[in-house]
């Protein structure tokens, strides 16, 4: 299986970044350890340092660490920074290997899909920064500002106000400072001038000190005490926009984010959260830009299916043309359960050529029918349940 080098000091930074909760495993002395405050250093390599904390076992200074994730083997190669401190490392590169699909999600026998649909959609950067908001883009703005401030709220964040905007309006220092570093940004407490940085969040030193002394004057003036800020990209990793969401309060009024912001109830779950509702809320709209449905087969078969029902891989013959089918392109097909027809809608995640035939993935995001998600869900635990048996 092929591997993939990685050594961009930003790749690994975000690798990291996203490891916050993994435990890796030392292969060598088989010790455990998690990552903890990864940040990139402005030094002539353009390092990028973390401290290793142990996880149960003794602490010892490892030359790599494992671990397995969904779809992929990732190991990180280390450096000692300091002798003087023997938890400090550089992450000099880190190894990709793709793996095949492990028993959750087993291989499917005598499934089908019907009617397979591909459509072509508009280049949502080009609609938004030539015609703006249109009545579709403002329509869907104000559902999904409602959705996440009453999911927030739920969840026990205090939340003031969610807008969600677009790069293309940037107008003020910070909004350019963000569409250029692509970070997310976090006000922990206005008050105090208390900001996030680890993690490679945006760091306000960036900015004018006037200019951010004038902001934090402006948020306390509003009674806005916290905001967080997070980047939206298309599926093609173009930044759209970003998810803004203020409180009243410090650490938008939540007490994990206060007190353990690295813990397992803190920022990570909460980046996590908003990662997959950027990606729903691109959907959407790419979704209501959709046009020219082309069914590209009638039947086809499932190969196999993920164990919460959102992804499925399917197989087309060879004669139907795929070479130019951008990712992310919207999908739809349908799916027989419990006797009765259900049309899902997703995107295109990824296509691959085997020797006769397409190997395609289907990231599901919308059932025609609202029961239909978690009756696919409950479908594909069983199928699997089987598959493994």
């Amino acid at each position: 299986m092929k591997k993939y080098r990685l050594t961009d000091q930003r790749t690994i930074l975000g690798i990291l970044t996203k490891l916050g909760n993994v435990v890796l495993s030392d292969p060598e002395q088989k010790n455990k350890f998690s990552i903890k405050n990864p940040t990139s250093v402005t030094d002539i390599m353009k390092s990028v340092h973390c401290t290793l904390v142990p996880v149960e076992t003794p602490f010892t200074k490892p030359k790599s660490l494992l671990c397995l994730l969904k779809d992929n083997r990732v190991e990180l190669r280390f450096k000692q920074v300091n002798p003087y401190q023997d938890d400090l490392f550089h992450v000099f590169e880190i190894l990709i290997e793709p793996l095949e699909r492990s028993a959750k999600r087993a291989n499917i026998e005598d499934v089908m899909a019907y009617e397979v649909k591909l459509a072509q959609t508009a280049d949502l950067g080009t609609v938004i920064s030539i015609y703006g908001k249109t009545s579709v883009i403002g329509q869907a703005l104000g559902q999904w500002q409602l959705h996440l401030e009453q999911i927030l709220s739920n969840f026990g964040y205090f939340i003031k106000r969610v807008q969600i905007g677009f790069f293309y309006a940037s107008d003020t220092p910070l909004m350019e400072a963000l569409s250029q570093s692509k970070a997310p940004y976090y006000l922990r407490d206005a008050n105090r001038k208390i900001f996030y940085t680890e993690r490679g969040f945006f760091s306000p030193k960036k900015l004018n000190e006037m200019y951010v002394r004038s902001f934090l004057d402006s948020h306390l003036l509003n009674n806005v005490k916290s905001v967080l800020i997070f980047p939206v990209f298309s599926t093609g990793k173009v930044l759209l926009g970003y998810f803004e969401i203020s409180s009243n309060l410090p650490d938008l009024g939540n007490a994990n984010l206060q007190e353990d912001i690295e813990g397992p109830g803190g920022i990570a779950p909460l980046l996590e959260f908003l990662d997959k509702k950027s990606e729903e809320f691109v959907y959407q709209l790419e979704f209501a830009y959709a046009k020219d449905w082309e069914t590209i087969a009638r039947s086809t078969s499932i190969r196999d299916m993920s164990q919460d029902g959102r992804g499925i891989g399917i197989s087309l013959p060879l004669t139907i043309s795929l070479e130019t089918r951008p990712i992310g392109s919207p999908v739809s097909f349908q799916l027989v359960i419990n006797s009765s027809p259900y049309s899902f809608y997703g995107s295109l995640r990824s296509i691959k050529k085997g020797d006769d035939q397409w190997n395609i993935g289907i990231q599901i995001f919308q059932c025609d029918r609202p029961e239909g998600m978690e009756l696919l869900s409950r479908y594909a635990s069983n199928l699997i349940g089987e598959g493994v048996a």
